[in-house]
């Protein structure tokens, strides 16, 4: 997984520093569809934990017991700000002692990267205690900033040609090597609600339309009013059925 086309360019030295320094914490903070998991994973394929576990923690899962789980790995604990004030003290001590409390209630050595991502504004929930102030600070040892698609025109280019060359050799489609000009165009004047995770479905499903060595205005998605010749919204549906018509797999919806 290459990190260009996730991570903008006045983060991506931060990042590589994140990476190379695997014991402090780091934040992922941006809008729901910027990339913010891709990034949690690039973090621990190119760190010195990439041998042990990369757990995610589910919403029904306890926090202590997913720590002790991803032993010497990394742990991504998504939308960090809606855990609760007592996993919050847990989480704080994790980070401050590297220890949590066994069932004698002894402290236990634990060894184990945090990775926390938030769309929130977590400032804003420490200032009216509805997080801790000192978690916040020491998340932020490393703090990555996710902007959404629609703020990074400068790079939309290479985002897209990206995107496009990670997927052709997921999908097999190697005869495909660009977007046209007008087609490039009318991606970058849609505003992408959904951010990385929409245009990615939305170049997969125009991938496997695409019968030349570009993709045309006519590979990207028809619906919509009369008047908005592209609507993206249905994109991920479309590119359902079409896997489901043809023989290809989406790594995506049907990988671990």
């Amino acid at each position: 997984m290459e990190m260009v086309h996730f991570i903008p360019p006045s983060h991506r030295r931060r990042t590589l520093l994140a990476a190379q320094t695997d014991s402090a914490p780091i934040l992922i903070s941006g809008a729901s569809g910027t990339g913010k998991g891709a990034i949690a994973r690039w973090l621990h394929e190119h760190s010195p934990r990439s041998g042990y576990p990369f757990h995610t923690l589910p919403a029904d899962q306890d926090l202590a017991q997913a720590v002790r789980q991803c032993r010497g790995g990394s742990l991504v604990i998504p939308e960090v700000g809606k855990l609760s004030l007592t996993d919050q003290t847990t989480l704080l001590r994790i980070i401050q002692s590297r220890s949590l409390k066994d069932e004698n209630a002894m402290p236990a050595l634990v060894n184990v990267r945090i990775i926390a991502t938030t769309s929130q504004a977590l400032e804003g929930r420490a200032a009216t205690h509805l997080f801790n102030p000192e978690l916040l600070e020491k998340l932020s040892v490393f703090r990555i900033e996710m902007p959404s698609l629609a703020k990074r025109t400068e790079e939309f280019a290479d985002i897209v040609a990206g995107l496009l060359s990670e997927m052709t050799r997921e999908l097999h489609q190697d005869h495909v090597h660009g977007v046209e000009p007008a087609a490039l165009n009318v991606l970058r004047a849609y505003e992408w609600p959904g951010n990385l995770r929409e245009l990615r479905n939305v170049l997969r499903s125009a991938l496997l339309k695409s019968t030349s060595d570009q993709i045309c205005i006519s590979d990207l998605p028809q619906f919509g009013r009369a008047n908005s010749p592209i609507n993206f919204s249905a994109t991920r549906a479309e590119f359902e059925q079409i896997l489901k018509n043809g023989t290809l797999i989406d790594r995506e919806s049907t990988g671990p």
